[in-house]
């Protein structure tokens, strides 16, 4: 994953379709809407409000292991037993504590592959099928579905794990797992939402708090603590039933140094119940115009991709095997600069590359075969600044699927930026940022997610005079944002939250 604004290093599988991750166990499930082939509507949330816990199955009509799993019979006999009570082919002696989702993940099969007559299928899918089919791609895509088959269980707090192909009486004796509401006051951090990098500027830190009590929740205090020290505090009120989530901003840290922070939570009688999270907050690096990347392959230099962006997502400098997948293994390892001269295995390189703009750059280095820098002679890298100091590094022994790592160019001052009176407000906004600046050029105004994805960009003509620019965020998920100005060669870049 690309970050934006900082150091990061990061570790992700490469997986059989276009997906290269999965929402990770103990993850919020996204809510959705979706109609299966009968006409009937499902929304996750209102299953999960009335307290089923949802099984959901997705998978490719082409996909043997798909076919055989549906063949087994085991999600047809939970449905049938545990079903919703009154729903099309649930037994009268239902336990009526589940519901049961099959969902087709390509968007390239048809109802005819469904039907098993189309010519990308295993069979007659719907035939003896009870639970709901849905083909819907869209919702593959919503949870990050890495393969086929893929079998999830959704708690009825909303909190999903991957099952996988158990049978029946496996799948129901794991609704032990889920966590019930109890007496009393009771909440849970769910999940750190806030910002994971920092470029020396006040990173934003929220979480994600559930009540987890049969009565409302009314109060909470969230403590935020460096190494035993208490840095910050937010106490919070609110009016959250039961299994109800809400994302909590708590305000703003600068760390010095990249930090582990711990994020707990006191409910209203000042019990902890031991609900903390972590929150690591990563400093960039510092350096100047230009910087050195130096790589030592592997015995496998054809794995290898390396790419330094800008905070924007812009590719700076890219080198090595660009074919993500399938393209590795075959000794064919062209560099983007010259590829006709392909880098060797266990051998040395050096490039200098110069930083164009005043930013925050990550580095990323990829390798598709999942074991990093390790196979054979092991191999690292490391980028240096301009005298010669390592700033970033990582050896084949802590290195998996990707490393990234963020440095930032220091050698023109911000203050240029800043002496355009760039303003960014409210902060913490609801529908709508403004941004108010100064600059007689043209001006480029962003707005990012944290990952580095533009949602919006506006480009202003030079004036004289103070401009103004709107961005409606109504329709954004509430989260921490990047606003991005950039002229002149330079960017400003300003955390905003949404709530």
């Amino acid at each position: 994953m690309k970050k934006n604004l900082l150091l990061a290093l990061v570790c992700s599988a490469l997986l059989s379709n276009n997906s290269y991750a999965q929402l990770p166990d103990g993850s919020i499930a996204p809510d959705f809407t979706v109609t299966d082939v009968n006409g009937t509507q499902h929304n996750l949330y209102s299953y999960l409000g009335q307290g089923y816990t949802v099984v959901i199955d997705v998978s490719a009509t082409w996909c043997g292991p798909c076919w055989g799993y549906h063949q087994s019979g085991a999600l047809e006999d939970l449905y049938v037993d545990h079903g919703p009570a009154g729903y099309p082919g649930v037994s009268a002696n239902t336990t009526d504590d589940v519901m049961v989702l099959w969902v087709e993940g390509d968007p390239s099969t048809t109802q005819a592959d469904l039907q098993g007559t189309g010519g990308n299928t295993q069979g007659n899918w719907l035939a003896n099928t009870a639970f709901p089919i849905i083909d819907n791609a869209s919702l593959a895509n919503l949870y990050e579905t890495p393969y086929y088959p893929i079998v999830y269980t959704v708690c009825p707090n909303g909190i999903i794990r991957e099952s996988g192909q158990l049978s029946a009486a496996a799948h129901y004796n794991g609704l032990s797992t889920c966590e019930t509401p109890t007496a009393g006051k009771n909440a849970s951090i769910m999940n750190y939402t806030g910002e994971t990098i920092s470029c020396g500027e006040p990173a934003a830190m929220s979480v994600n708090i559930q009540n987890m009590s049969t009565e409302n929740l009314t109060a909470c205090t969230i403590n935020v603590l460096d190494g035993g020290t208490n840095v910050l505090s937010y106490n919070w009120s609110g009016n959250l039933g039961t299994y109800n989530i809400e994302d909590v901003y708590i305000g703003t840290v600068t760390p010095t140094a990249s930090t582990n922070y711990v994020v707990e939570l006191l409910v209203e009688d000042n019990i902890s119940n031991n609900y903390t999270t972590g929150a690591e907050i990563i400093r960039a690096e510092e350096t100047e115009e230009t910087i050195t990347v130096e790589l030592l392959t592997d015995t496998y230099a054809d794995e290898i991709w390396m790419e330094i962006t800008t905070s924007w997502g812009d590719i700076l400098w890219s080198e090595g095997n660009e074919n993500v997948q399938g393209n590795y293994g075959t000794g064919q390892f062209p560099p983007a600069a010259d590829p006709t001269s392909p880098l060797a295995n266990s051998t040395s390189y050096t490039w200098t590359v110069p930083l164009i703009y005043v930013d925050c750059y990550t580095f990323t280095i990829y390798d598709y075969y999942g074991d990093g820098l390790q196979e054979g002679a092991q191999g690292s890298w490391s980028i240096k600044n301009n005298t010669g100091n390592i700033i970033l590094s990582e050896s084949a022994a802590n290195y998996g699927a990707m490393d990234a790592g963020l440095f930032k160019n220091s050698i023109a001052s911000l203050d240029e930026m800043t002496a355009q009176n760039i303003v960014v407000y409210p902060n913490p906004a609801k529908d709508v940022v403004n941004v108010s600046f100064e600059n007689t050029s043209e001006t480029a105004v962003s707005i990012m997610d944290l990952q580095g994805r533009v949602l919006s960009t506006q480009l202003v003509s030079g004036s004289n005079g103070t401009q103004l620019v709107s961005i409606l965020t109504g329709d954004f998920a509430q989260g921490t944002y990047v606003v991005s100005v950039r002229a002149n060669g330079l960017t400003s870049n300003t955390n905003v939250v949404i709530k």
